[in-house]
């Protein structure tokens, strides 16, 4: 996937967006980061200047009080960077929550249509992968802070390492004492310098080396982590538990495992030998180095231009100064690598919504007169050539009770999901009172719809939640809607009542049969009160009597309003005005029971007779 993001861009935008999220990380960071950089100075330097005292012969008090000092120092540094450390540790894991809970949010506010697309369920996973490696916003905050730790320990190291650049005056060299010339010369450090830029060139192709290996690895590794995810997820979906048992399928999904972690391990020996054999170049880089620094500063030391103090002195700044350097190149290569994982979680959060949301209010009507028509719509899903639907055209009133029967896969439920505005038609219009619902304000609109899917969901919320769909209530009119829906019994029976938790993942938490579930998904539409009712084939899982039974009793629930009924079964055509029959993605008839039956040829006589048993 093409990542639109830019290094430059993100870094601004995850400072951006941390700031957002807590303003006092990065600030609190930067000064921890610089405090635990300044401490290996304090020992470099003390330790230089002790064992100079020791080899002067200075007093035993002069001594104990730099080894005092020193001591003191690094104490007093050190509890505080250990207390903010601890303040940060925290605020990192609040940070990759709220991260977390921002990935959830935007799924949340994707309109269905977009959230749907392959496309933007694959981003979702890649986001929440890369969120998951190196491409964290905290470890990026924390790789940023390096940076500032780096350079302030470039800044010590030049200022410990100064003494060894500058020529010592009023040395006195002798002709033949060439080596002590050069070496006392003002440009004698450029050659340690050359070395150094060498070594960090050499350094710099390593780091980028191992960063296109672990962008590779990632890429490599995302489609099987989602399966091993999705195999490793039936631990906790028990209720596949069943199916698994009775068909025997532990073998095959423990091969399925086993194939998953195969290729994990065979991508984690390829990384570690290609981490082994960088790791050993920069051994070699090290010894070079440390060779290069001695051999200057060793060689100073001998023909007496700095102390053996000094020596310690030195070498430990020059270390640390190409180090720092190294580091920060380093960090360089990370960013742009961790950008990579980044842009991934930026592009999910871009992503806009396409569905035009109107202004108009939906007209508050004391007569609750709405009428809704479908103006010759066609429509067929993104990244599909066929259309599911052809050329509809239909009418809903308030108060009429309506039929959509048809054989599955004849375009019903897309029907209703262009209705409530799930999807918009590719063709045609959807109008309200005459006006197109593209208009309306979209939350308006969709407050007229109480709509019970033969997909439903019950969620682990509360009974009482889960019928209201909010953490607010009318406790009794959820009683009431609960026991209008055939439920009062079971209700009894919960030992918290309407606060009794939903299935196993909260404390107390019950199970309900695929029937009671179906009779609070009705609850739930009865408790919204919206003026148009769709039963979506809700009760598909029942028998064609139990059907009807709990179709009269929902007719029965909303004589006022208007009611959609959808399903291949003929049970809800008895109590409705009208009787749209689907075909093929088209309205192939109309009319009422009576009418439609005289044509004895047509699809929904056929329908009728085929089921006529269970009606009689």
């Amino acid at each position: 996937m093409k990542h639109k993001s830019t290094k430059r861009t993100t870094v601004s935008k995850v400072i951006r967006l941390v700031k957002r999220l807590d303003s006092s990380y990065l600030p609190l960071m930067i000064v921890t980061q610089c405090m635990a950089a300044v401490q290996p100075y304090i020992l470099l330097w003390a330790g230089s200047r002790i064992l100079d005292f020791i080899l002067e012969k200075r007093s035993m008090e002069e001594t104990m009080e730099l080894v005092l000092w020193t001591v003191l120092g690094t104490m007093v540094l050190g509890m505080l960077r250990w207390i903010l450390e601890g303040v940060l540790s925290v605020k990192r894991h609040m940070l990759r929550e709220k991260v977390t809970v921002a990935i959830s949010e935007k799924s949340l506010q994707l309109d269905y249509e977009v959230l749907e697309k392959q496309e933007t369920l694959e981003m979702i996973h890649r986001a929440k992968e890369g969120m998951n490696s190196n491409g964290n916003i905290a470890s990026f905050c924390d790789l940023l802070g390096s940076v500032a730790a780096r350079l302030a320990g470039i800044v010590y190291s030049l200022i410990l390492f100064v003494g060894a650049c500058i020529p010592v005056k009023g040395v006195n060299i002798k002709n033949s004492d060439r080596l002590t010339a050069i070496l006392n010369a003002w440009w004698s450090p450029f050659l340690l310098l050359v070395v150094c830029i060498l070594m960090l060139f050499w350094a710099l192709v390593i780091q980028k080396g191992d960063g296109i290996r672990t962008q590779k690895n990632f890429d490599r590794n995302v489609k099987y982590n989602l399966r091993i995810g999705y195999f490793f997820g039936f631990l906790t979906r028990y209720k596949e538990g069943k199916d698994i048992r009775l068909y025997q399928m532990q073998d095959m999904i423990t091969e399925g495992l086993r194939e998953c972690n195969e290729n994990n391990e065979k991508n984690s020996h390829i990384m570690m030998r290609e981490a082994n054999r960088s790791n050993a170049c920069r051994r070699i880089l090290n010894l070079v180095l440390q060779a290069a620094s001695y051999l200057y500063v060793g060689l100073k030391a001998m023909v007496g231009l700095i102390s053996v103090g000094g020596v310690l002195q030195y070498v430990g700044a020059f270390r640390n100064f190409y180090n720092g350097i190294a580091g920060i190149l380093g960090v360089y290569v990370d960013v742009d690598v961790q950008s990579k994982y980044l842009s991934l979680f930026e592009d999910f959060m871009e992503i806009e919504n396409k569905k035009y949301e109107g202004t108009l209010p939906v007209e508050k009507r004391d007569d609750n007169k709405y009428e809704i028509e479908f103006r010759d719509v066609s429509f067929k899903y993104p990244n599909s050539p066929d259309y599911v639907l052809s050329h509809v055209n239909a009418k809903l009133r308030i108060g009429e009770k309506t039929a959509m029967v048809g054989p599955n896969g004849a375009g019903k439920t897309t029907f209703i999901k262009l209705l409530c505005r799930l999807y918009d038609p590719t063709e045609g219009e959807i109008l309200l009172n005459g006006i197109n619902i593209k208009l309306y304000d979209y939350r308006e609109y969709m407050s007229l719809f109480s709509v019970v899917f033969q997909d439903f969901q019950m969620f682990a919320f509360s009974v009482a939640e889960n019928v209201a769909t909010s953490m607010e209530y009318d406790e009794r009119k959820i009683i009431d809607c609960i026991g209008a829906a055939g439920l009062a019994g079971r209700l009894a029976e919960l030992p918290e009542g309407i606060r009794t938790n939903l299935y196993q993942l909260q404390e107390g938490g019950v199970e309900v049969s695929g029937g009671e579930a179906q009779k609070l998904a009705i609850a739930r539409a009865l408790y919204k009160d919206a003026p148009f009712v769709v039963l979506d084939e809700p009760t598909s899982a029942l028998d064609p009597v139990a059907e009807y039974d709990i179709y009269k009793r929902f007719d029965d629930l909303v004589q006022d309003k208007t009611a959609v009924y959808i399903s291949h079964r003929m049970s809800s055509c008895r109590f409705c005005n009208n009787i749209f029959v689907f075909e093929d993605g088209r309205i192939v008839q109309k009319g009422s029971h009576d009418s439609l039956m005289l044509d004895e040829d047509g699809l929904y006589s056929k329908l009728w007779n085929a089921q006529a048993q269970y009606y009689q």
